[in-house]
Formats: structure tokens, C-alpha cells, sequence
């Protein structure tokens, strides 16, 4: 392998709709830390798909995973993040064991929250599934990413705890400064950058107008800085993009169904790992 090639230093993970997008970005504006120009790379992914499908590991090996770093100088600690990654046997064979030996940071998400979100993801803003809550949750693969203990437990069992760290959703939303603070210390930055941040919530699900001008936007994305990025989406989304419908009396009792899904989500959690507060979940 090329001793030259920049590899991540940190990756960041999780479930999908669990703030990934946002932790990107909030991370992406420190002095010392350098994202790739393409969020969700999904480089290791277990599939060659839309979002992988000009680079990825099965068709193109390690080495040129580098390509998504090279704008990164040896000093700053280079980044992404796939939330898929936390399911991919690809990923969890191939990057615990680059050169850079990088660390994982994994947000998790009330199981309810987190399969309602997705669903409204697929329906509304990427538009991949045209059915109705009741007939999504009949899919085989509607609640696997909630399944976070079983899967957790590899990572875990594969690098140990020393190069992971687990986030609460909802504890990241509500503590912004406190959990950033914690991720510097993880990573070995300069935590106090953070104290006076002026923190903006990404990647909210909205209902697209225009699945071609979306398309082209994902497109055009990693040919487009960082920093402008972050400018462009609020006013791409305003006129991109309308109001989601509220969530129905329907929905409601559905997603009641799923309580027993989610008791038991939340009990390997905390068998596993004790020391998370997951407490939100039962607010």
C-alpha cells in the first residue's frame, strides 16, 4: 500500500436520521479537522449502489479509498461519515484495520424515532418507497438498523472500547456543546472551540419537489467546498423542498406496535452497554 495515501483518522457512524449529517458538519468548521468533500462516501459499503457506485472498495480496492483525503494535510485528522457503516461487514473487516488505525464514532437513536424518520426519508425526500407506515414496517428490512446492540458488539469485539464512541440522538441535540466537547477529547482536539459555536441542524427530512434537481445537487456535491456546502443547502431546501405532512392519528397507533420492539432494543443496550443513557427514549 502506498505510504503516501491520507486515510481517515476518525469515521462517523450510526444509524440512519440519527444526526450523523449534522455532526459532519458541526466537526467540519474545526481548525483541526479535515472532512472528505463527499459526506456519506459509503467507500466499504457491502454493495456497489447509487452512492458508492464511482468508488467503492469491492471494484476498487483500499488504496483508493485515499482519494476522498488527498485535500487533507498530514497535521489535520481526516474524517467522514457513512452512517451505513455500522452494518457493513465490508467496513468493519477493512477500515478497523487502515494504517491510521481510526477511531468510530456511532450516534444511536430512540428505535421508534429512528424507523419513523427513516421511513419519512424514503417516502418523502428520496422517494424510494411510495407506501404508507403500516406497509413499510411489513418490509424485511424496516427495523434491522434499531437492532444497535447486536451490532455494536461486533465493532466492539473486533477494536475494543478504546477506539469507540457511542452518542445518544437526542442527548447530542440537546447538549450540543457538552457532547462536542466530548468528541474533541476522543479525537485529541481542542475541545474549547466549541464553547461559542454557532451550531445549525442538518439534513432534517423534508418532502423534495424536484427528485432530478436532487439528484443533480448529490451529484455536483463533492466537487463543492465544505464550507459552501453549508451555505448552499438552507437555500437549495427553500426552494427545493415543502413541509412534511404531520404525523397521523394512523401512524400514531402503528408505531405503537413497535413498543414491545423497542423494550427490547433498549434491554440489550443496557446489558451491553450500561454506562449509556439512553433515558431520553422513555421521555
Amino acid at each position: 500500500m502506498n505510504a503516501t495515501v491520507k486515510f481517515p483518522d476518525f469515521i462517523i457512524g450510526g444509524a440512519p436520521k440519527c444526526g450523523t449529517s449534522s455532526l459532519y458538519f458541526w466537526l467540519a468548521d474545526h481548525p483541526q479537522l479535515c472532512p472528505s468533500p463527499v459526506k456519506e462516501t459509503n467507500y466499504f459499503g457491502d454493495k456497489v449502489n447509487p452512492s458508492n457506485k464511482e468508488r467503492n472498495f469491492i471494484e476498487n480496492g483500499t488504496e483508493a479509498y485515499g482519494h476522498f483525503f488527498k485535500q487533507c494535510s498530514v497535521e489535520s485528522l481526516a474524517y467522514e461519515a457513512s452512517s451505513h457503516y455500522l452494518y457493513d461487514e465490508n467496513a468493519l473487516q477493512h477500515l478497523t484495520t487502515l494504517p491510521t488505525n481510526p477511531k468510530f464514532i456511532f450516534i444511536l437513536r430512540d428505535p421508534l424515532a429512528q424507523i419513523y424518520s427513516h421511513f419519512r426519508m424514503l417516502r418523502y425526500r428520496v422517494k424510494r418507497f411510495d407506501g404508507d407506515l403500516e406497509t413499510y414496517l411489513k418490509r424485511s428490512d424496516s427495523t434491522f438498523q434499531t437492532e444497535y446492540a447486536f451490532y455494536l458488539k461486533k465493532w466492539f469485539e473486533k477494536i475494543g472500547k478504546e477506539r469507540i464512541l457511542v452518542l445518544v440522538f437526542e442527548d447530542l441535540m440537546q447538549n450540543k456543546v457538552q457532547n462536542l466537547k466530548k468528541v474533541s477529547d476522543f479525537l485529541g482536539v481542542d475541545a474549547t472551540f466549541f464553547e461559542d459555536f454557532d451550531f445549525q441542524h442538518r439534513n432534517e427530512t423534508v418532502a423534495i419537489k424536484s427528485g432530478w434537481l436532487h439528484k443533480t445537487g448529490l451529484k455536483l456535491q463533492p466537487l463543492v467546498p465544505t464550507a459552501i456546502q453549508k451555505a448552499l443547502v438552507p437555500i437549495y431546501l427553500k426552494f427545493n423542498s415543502n413541509t412534511l405532512p404531520k404525523k397521523s392519528d394512523k401512524e400514531v397507533e402503528t408505531l405503537k406496535t413497535l413498543v414491545p420492539h423497542k423494550e427490547r432494543v433498549i434491554a440489550e443496550l443496557n446489558a451491553f452497554l450500561p454506562d449509556l443513557d439512553v433515558s431520553y427514549w422513555n421521555k
